[in-house]
């Protein structure tokens, strides 16, 4: 009971007391508002606040363009939190959103400055952390490739937390990035989002660079039958009856930046399972969405995405840091798929399978995106690239872990062989000429973000993570990549905070060695070496010494590299006596390094498995010895080493490093060889030269000889339905696709025969359906003479065909005959989106371009049209910059030459497709070279064996 004097004391103040009170709740709000933005905040990076005079936007500062710091946000405002809600509309094909940002302003100023693009602003308003109003002058979007939204204020304000409150909308029908619409085989929409790399601003508001990490609470409105998904656990629903909508909210998220948000509206099914982290973080459920008429089609997918993930964990020694995974396929998707942190999507052809229609390619395809989605989960979501110009440590390094994932959980796939038919052996092409870049490499404009993702990223940048995988050690790398992302998680890297990591492990064997040094000489400068081996002085003493190769060995380049072109070279070798066990260095500043063979060592073989990222060139003599070797089906040179040494060989011919003759005669030991590998790697050699021989006296020639080498296997294969591995099923698609490819009778009577009897009997009950793995070759062969009526039956199929693995291979076939007014009418259908997807349309023009009948009819129509094909795709679009080497990698003219400089002069902005140009022009004044230099030799060689 109280005293009378608390009492009276009570009465007499009860202004003070009133005070008091209102000062309490004041200080219980500041404390709540203040714990809040802690804990979202505990995880994020601590910036360091000062309080200076008002800063400018880069906008007022900087009007160069060729500064770097025109395109990028000022540093002295960053997010901590973004409360989203979006309310799509589907029947409009439009979306209303409100963007609520916390906001630390790191230094006085008088502008905030972030990113929105295609997005009508409705109204902004940013108040203090106290709830205070701050008056805002004006806010304007730059209409420029800077995509900003500039806020100016008409007081300065202080270092401190604000909240920035944006109410904006879009549209969802702009294309198929940012936040849009896709529509379903029933007619029905859906929406999803695609945001990497930089369309997260299409879709709200926001700081759009991948160090502008922060949290995300996100509501999501979907009409009440559907499902929405984000990264996050779903974690309240409410009703909106009036709007007939449910409002869906997400757990706050872990820090990520805004290219892994994700947002997905759907009417889906789906199937579940429970991921076991093995003690390393908590078990989570997997989910697995697609359309309900499709969702027999993922079982492949959950199961190869539960044991990858499982793998990944275990690997990392890094807990899953979400409390679960969804994976999802969507009708339109730009890309194969996008590795939004907890809600991957996908294109339906990189995720559905059917495992009564699917090949063995197609699951292998399939497997190999989702792990490599799944990789991107700690290594590029965990733990981010602070810019864009280090993106290779995000897809370089996901693209070799999904190897290591699917060689674990798939031994019997070989996927560490085949790595060099996949991976290696395309990006040494393109590495190899004027027109490459370094891995590490300075972007700036959204164009040039979205251009880096190519293959210099993805195949180069894996296969020199597998290099230096393979000369620090397997458990070496697998300790020094868990320490990285333990270390940085929730952060953001550049390549020294890897290197930082892996050093301790090199150095235990390598203490006088500096990886940062041997990396840098590799990812810091475009192109590789090749290295040349001779005879020492004594017997068994060979030198070698390194230059730069280049297909064409008389390029002029400017000597622009510090490291003077030159590389810090792991050099492994085998002799008769097996693999040598310890790595021999060339250092890039030394000259030459040399090998002493024992006395009983008599062959030598420089780069074990290819594991090393050049090329090696030998004496006349000791390729002879490589080639008995290869003729005799010697066993100490691996699956890998034969495929290798055919690789090499035919670069080193293009190079004039050795003669055609040389490599040609290496091919003649393929009559003995029955390895699927050595044979892929074959095929695109063979089919290299096809090309480049057609409309010559030599082409018919080569395809007898062609027929030789592949006959004693062809016999041994079946193309009925067989109980092999997935190995051998490789192994018979690509002999029977050569066989059939350089027409040998046999092959090509029987896939004609088969064709027809499908076709003509499609859709009754005596039709035999064709083994799904070889359904590729004998629909596109099967088509090569149709005629139109074949071709009009064929597409009403395709029209009805629900089966995304199967549609493909139907739009494939149907760009097979020779034909150019059928080829002319498939061209003009598929434009119509009724009829192909956009999505799938450039695929169809690279299809019919590779048609020798076709190519004149593509690059016509692309000449024409471009305008509005640019109006379609964008000029952001690397699929359509991709276009033009595609379309002109058989050009070998000075004439079609000169027709590409003349329509590069018309239209001369490229956008993302500049260095896709440049690549095209050297690849066609290479064919040019070629066919003067080098096709009267190889043509003399061919008709030598007749």
């Amino acid at each position: 009971m109280m005293s009378n004097s608390v009492y009276q004391w009570t009465c007499n103040n009860k202004l003070l007391m009133l005070l008091g009170v209102i000062c309490f709740c004041l200080l219980v709000s500041t404390l709540s508002v203040s714990a809040k933005l802690k804990n979202a905040e505990k995880q994020l990076q601590a910036f360091k606040i000062t309080d200076k005079k008002p800063q400018s936007t880069p906008i007022e500062r900087i009007n160069d363009e060729k500064d770097p710091a025109f395109y990028r946000l000022p540093r002295h405002v960053v997010p901590n939190n973004y409360k989203l809600f979006l309310k799509p509309n589907m029947l409009t094909k439009t979306f209303n959103g409100t963007v609520e940002i916390i906001i630390r302003v790191l230094e006085r100023t008088s502008s905030i400055a972030l990113h929105a693009h295609k997005l009508n602003i409705k109204s902004v308003n940013l108040k203090t952390a106290f709830d205070k109003n701050l008056q805002i002058e004006a806010f304007n979007a730059t209409n420029d490739k800077r995509e900003l939204l500039n806020i100016h204020l008409k007081s300065p304000v202080h270092a401190g937390l604000y909240h920035l409150f944006i109410e904006f909308s879009g549209r969802l029908d702009k294309g198929i990035v940012g936040i849009y619409s896709s529509t379903l085989k029933n007619s029905e929409i859906m929406v999803a989002s695609k945001f990497q790399p930089t369309y997260a601003r299409q879709a709200f508001p926001c700081f759009d660079e991948p160090d502008f990490k922060a949290l995300y609470d996100i509501t999501l409105a979907k009409p009440e039958s559907y499902v929405a998904l984000s990264n996050m656990n779903e974690i309240s629903k409410i009703q909106d009856k009036e709007n007939k909508v449910e409002l869906v909210t997400f757990a706050t998220s872990v820090p990520m930046s805004t290219y892994l948000a994700c947002f997905v509206v759907c009417d889906f099914d789906f199937k579940e399972t429970e991921i076991n982290s093995n003690g390393i973080g908590k078990n989570f459920k997997l989910r697995s969405f697609a359309q309900r008429g499709q969702i027999h089609e993922i079982e492949f997918a959950q199961d190869i995405g539960k044991r990858a993930t499982e793998f990944y964990i275990k690997y990392y020694e890094v807990p899953f840091p979400l409390p679960k995974l969804d994976m999802i396929a969507i009708p339109d998707y730009v890309s194969g798929a996008t590795e939004h942190w907890g809600l991957i999507t996908y294109r339906e052809t990189s995720f559905l399978v059917d495992e009564s229609t699917a090949s063995s390619n197609n699951k292998i395809s399939v497997a190999n995106t989702i792990a490599h989605e799944l990789a991107h989960m700690w290594f590029g979501n965990l733990v981010t690239m602070k810019w864009w110009d280090e993106v290779w440590l995000n897809e370089g390094f996901a693209s070799y872990m999904q190897v290591k994932a699917l060689n674990a959980i798939e031994p019997s796939w070989t996927m560490l062989d085949q790595f060099l038919i996949k991976t290696l052996h395309s990006v040494l092409v393109t590495d190899a000429k004027l027109s490459s870049h370094p891995i590490v490499q300075t972007v700036n404009t959204p164009d040039q973000i979205t251009a880096i993702f190519d293959t210099i990223s993805y195949n180069k940048g894996s296969s020199i993570l597998r290099m230096l995988e393979g000369f620090i050690g397997e458990e070496n790398f697998r300790r020094g990549v868990s320490d990285y992302l333990k270390k940085y998680e929730f952060g953001n890297t550049v390549t020294q905070d890897l290197l930082s990591s892996l050093e301790p492990y090199f150095k235990k064997d390598n203490p006088n060695l500096n990886i940062t040094h041997i990396m840098d000489t590799w990812t810091r400068q475009m192109g590789y070496p090749v290295l040349t081996v001779s005879n020492g002085d004594d017997h068994n003493t060979y030198i070698i010494t390194q230059t730069r190769f280049l297909l064409d060995s008389e390029a002029v380049y400017k000597n622009d590299s510090v490291y003077g072109y030159r590389w810090f070279i792991p050099i492994t070798y085998k002799t008769n006596k097996g693999p040598n066990q310890s790595i021999v260095w060339f250092g890039n500043t030394e000259d030459n390094v040399q090998l002493k063979l024992n006395a009983d060592e008599d062959w030598l073989k420089i780069n074990n498995n290819q594991v090393g990222y050049y090329r090696v060139n030998y004496t006349e003599a000791m390729w002879e010895k490589l080639a008995n070797l290869l003729r005799n089906k010697s066993l100490q040179l691996t699956i890998s080493d034969r495929a290798h040494l055919l690789n090499d060989v035919f670069a080193l011919a293009e190079a004039r490093l050795v003669t055609y003759g040389l490599a040609l005669n290496l091919t003649t030991y393929l009559t003995v060889e029955e390895d699927y590998v050595p044979w892929e790697t074959a095929s695109h050699i063979f089919s290299s030269l096809r090309n480049k021989l057609l409309n010559t006296l030599a082409f018919d020639p080569l395809q007898k000889y062609i027929q030789h080498l592949v006959k004693p296997l062809y016999e041994k294969q079946t193309w009925e339905r067989t109980q092999i591995s997935v190995i051998e099923r490789l192994l018979r698609t690509t002999i029977l696709s050569i066989a059939t490819s350089f027409q040998l009778p046999d092959a090509e009577e029987k896939v004609r025969d088969m064709f027809l009897k499908w076709l003509n009997n499609y859709g009754t009950p005596s039709v035999i359906e064709i083994e799904p793995d070889l359904r590729n070759i004998v629909y596109y062969h099967g088509m090569k003479s149709a005629s139109q009526s074949e071709w009009d039956k064929l597409w009403e199929i395709y029209l009805k065909e629900e089966d995304v693995q199967e549609q493909a291979k139907l739009r494939n076939a149907l760009s097979a005959p020779r034909d150019t007014s059928i080829l002319r009418k498939y061209l003009i259908l598929a434009w119509d989106e009724k009829n192909i997807r956009s999505q799938d349309y450039l695929n169809v023009l690279h299809h019919i371009s590779a048609n020798p009948s076709g190519v004149a009819l593509v690059w016509d129509e692309v000449r024409t049209n471009w305008p509005r094909l640019v109006d379609r795709f964008t000029l952001n679009s690397r699929y359509l910059g991709g276009l033009v080497p595609s379309i002109t990698s058989s050009f070998n003219t000075k004439l079609k030459l000169d027709e590409m400089e003349d329509w590069f002069a018309k239209y001369p902005e490229a956008g993302a497709g500049e260095t896709a140009r440049a690549r095209a022009l050297e690849n066609v004044r290479n064919n040019i070279k070629w066919t003067s230099i080098h096709q009267p030799t190889v043509a003399a060689w061919i008709l030598s064996r007749e």
